[in-house]
């Protein structure tokens, strides 16, 4: 019998993790390497820790893609195997690490990863054991000062949702307006859907300091070419990142304790936009943010968010609220019945399933494809 996900917080325990890589042909030790990836871990208590690895970029490069595309055709991640991609990442990352972090007894990673990092699937990553993203609640961060590490005040403010399901020349999200209206209580949430959702109406609504929370639901493209390029469709037309950045002004004083982008590839930038939509609402000065590392599946998503928001309405952290939801997901306690998605505890997280939709779902959603991809940034906490 599966063990609900659950959260202590007698046993809360977090550490910063800093990945550097560095390019170092002709100065590693072996003629197989060429970089270095420096591993910084530093407690809650205790002394600091380093380590240096050498790694081939070619390989490492290799076999990222080599796991990303075993994510995108829903295939086993062979975790068994030491071989495997998913293996011997972790191992590169965390080998040295996890005896450490196992004898501090940590619970809780903030992963400052450079640029050539930050596209790692961690959740995804596996021990032999356990996957990084069932063992470990985390959030990861490209920069430690874009990270707030005070404690959060205990009121949050309300939840600004907004979501887009039809479209113009992009295929529909039917489920859009459930995931909107079950994502938190009505008492606490302003929504917007469809027409009501236009890029004014976020942009002003956005900028109340009543908010704490941002919640975007609709489709998302991100292209090279700057924050002109990439844009989140709305209901009425698309809204640039550019346009996004607006809210790094009206926001000044006030800032987001969270903006969900629960859309596909938001989490993904380049050189001129770092972690994409995600790493723009945090340089906007949200504590923390969450978006998607590939094209995820639309009816696991929203089910994902809405069980993700029932952890954090019983007050569990935003990394422990992403952990447990993996955790659930592994577990393969998000059940369908009939044409309904049910949560851990057999509440209803998405009804009136289409048959197509049942198919999509009906073999279970424990593998990493569906939930390794959403990614928090920022604080974890």
């Amino acid at each position: 019998m599966s063990v609900l996900p659950g959260f202590d917080p007698q046993k809360y325990n977090p550490a910063v993790i800093h990945l550097r890589f560095t390019q170092a042909e002709g100065r590693t030790s072996s003629a197989n390497s060429d970089a270095f990836l420096d591993i910084t871990l530093i407690p809650s208590s205790g002394d600091v820790e380093g380590f240096r690895v050498e790694l081939s970029s070619s390989v490492f490069r290799d076999q990222l893609r080599q796991l990303y595309m075993q994510l995108s055709r829903l295939e086993s991640l062979n975790e068994d195997k030491p071989e495997s991609p998913s293996r011997q990442i972790h191992s590169l990352i965390f080998g040295e690490l996890k005896p450490v972090l196992e004898a501090k007894k940590v619970t809780t990673l903030l992963i400052a990863a450079d640029r050539g990092l930050q596209a790692v699937p961690f959740a995804a990553l596996h021990d032999g054991e356990q996957f990084l993203g069932d063992r470990y609640a985390f959030a990861i961060t490209p920069s430690l000062a874009l990270t707030d590490f005070e404690a959060k005040s205990q009121s949050q403010g309300k939840i600004l949702a907004l979501g887009a399901s039809q479209f113009e020349g992009l295929a529909s999200l039917p489920l859009v307006p459930q995931e909107i209206s079950r994502i938190a209580v009505d008492d606490k949430k302003d929504q917007f859907l469809n027409k009501d959702f236009t890029p004014d109406t976020l942009l002003t609504k956005a900028s109340e300091s009543q908010y704490g929370l941002l919640h975007i639901a609709t489709h998302a493209e991100f292209k090279p070419g700057g924050p002109e390029a990439s844009q989140l469709h709305s209901g009425s037309g698309p809204l640039s990142m550019k346009q996004l950045s607006t809210l790094r002004k009206t926001r000044k004083g006030a800032p987001f304790d969270l903006v969900v982008f629960s859309a596909c590839r938001t989490a993904l930038g380049d050189a001129d936009a770092e972690l994409g939509f995600s790493g723009l609402a945090l340089q906007a000065g949200a504590r923390s943010a969450i978006g998607t590392l590939w094209y995820v599946d639309d009816v696991v998503t929203s089910a994902y968010f809405v069980q993700m928001y029932r952890f954090l309405e019983q007050g569990v952290p935003k990394a422990e609220a992403m952990q447990m939801t993996r955790q659930a997901f592994i577990r393969n306690l998000i059940k369908l019945s009939g044409d309904e998605l049910l949560d851990v505890g057999g509440l209803p997280l998405l009804t009136q399933l289409t048959s197509s939709q049942q198919r999509r779902v009906s073999n279970g959603v424990s593998n990493p494809f569906f939930w390794a991809g959403i990614e928090l940034m920022g604080a974890p906490w």
